[in-house]
């Protein structure tokens, strides 16, 4: 049975267990009793680099056989063709064509799964794509989710495109909702930035207006590995879970993680030119391992991506 927000018996029995109305763009397939559960959230967009924000909530998925519960109306926020070539503004429905029939068609879906752990913590995912529109009302729906359940925190994971090799440990910055969340994250560098920003922004801010702790970690991934990158995902998902009493097996990703470096470093060792700019890009990236965002002169980052590129032309697999 399928609830929607807009059902008086679920808004009555929200207000009763939590005081918190539901936002009426959310649409409930099941109300599960969860303890004090997390949230991570991985939209695909501006922070999905490496596909890193999406890759993560999809292995945690599969992973947990995490149980869908809720997702929010797709129709209210998104432009199914945004005009241009973006591939990641580009969020058709899915159809399913057998013989000349139509079996299927699937709307963008943004998605609401959970996991009970059996301790003392439970976990929420939630992924889907950055809104094109209302981006408060679609926040004020993942917010709502966060109230209901009483959240202890929520955690926005992404992907951003940086000159770092992909032989050194993935590295990250953090946004925070709440500035007392700092001593806690003293660990991590903090982002300075000023210009156009991505959903995750706009979540945090209103996350930290109405008092809920939440924490946006993206990680830094090399530009030349433009598929699913296990290994930043693996990375950053160790150093989420750190922060949290979660217990939960990566050894799976770990193993595609280091398949990825093998065939990575296989295929750079067959091309001369890409390995010596890799070894710059190493080379700048250990000295400036304590600049975290300075700009790092010295190696070429178009050079590099030329060669991978003509290794492509000629026929050699980079991954």
């Amino acid at each position: 049975m399928v609830f929607s927000a807009c059902d008086h018996g679920l808004i009555a029995a929200a207000n009763y267990d939590t005081g918190v109305l539901m936002n009426e763009s959310l649409i409930f397939q099941d109300t599960p009793d969860l303890v004090n559960p997390y949230i991570l959230i991985g939209l695909n967009g501006w922070l999905n680099a490496g596909e890193v924000a999406t890759g993560c909530i999809d292995f945690l998925r599969r992973k947990l056989n995490a149980q869908k519960f809720a997702h929010i109306d797709s129709s209210r926020f998104h432009i199914w063709q945004v005009p241009g070539f973006d591939p990641a503004q580009i969020m058709r429905p899915h159809a399913v064509i057998e013989e000349g029939l139509i079996k299927s068609l699937a709307e963008p879906a943004s998605e609401f799964f959970f996991w009970k752990s059996g301790a003392e913590h439970d976990l929420i995912l939630f992924t889907g794509s950055e809104p094109n529109l209302r981006w408060p009302e679609y926040a004020s729906a993942i917010l709502s989710i966060a109230k209901r359940y009483r959240v202890p925190r929520i955690y926005s994971l992404g992907g951003v495109y940086d000159q770092v090799p992909h032989t050194r440990e993935t590295k990250v910055f953090a946004v925070l909702s709440r500035p007392e969340l700092k001593s806690e994250f003293k660990s991590f560098p903090f982002l300075n930035y000023a210009g156009p920003c991505s959903f995750s922004t706009m979540l945090l801010n209103q996350a930290g207006g109405e008092g809920i702790e939440a924490a946006g970690i993206t990680a830094r991934v090399p530009p030349y590995i433009q598929i699913f990158n296990a290994k930043a995902c693996y990375d950053l998902l160790k150093k989420v879970f750190a922060l949290t009493p979660l217990n939960i097996d990566l050894s799976d990703l770990k193993k595609s993680a280091d398949n990825l470096v093998e065939m990575m470093d296989k295929s750079f060792s067959q091309n001369e030119t890409a390995l010596k700019q890799l070894q710059k890009l190493e080379e700048m990236f250990d000295a400036a391992v304590l600049q975290e965002f300075g700009y790092t002169p010295g190696a070429n980052i178009d050079e590099l991506m030329q060669e991978m590129l003509n290794m492509k032309k000629g026929g050699q697999k980079l991954h």
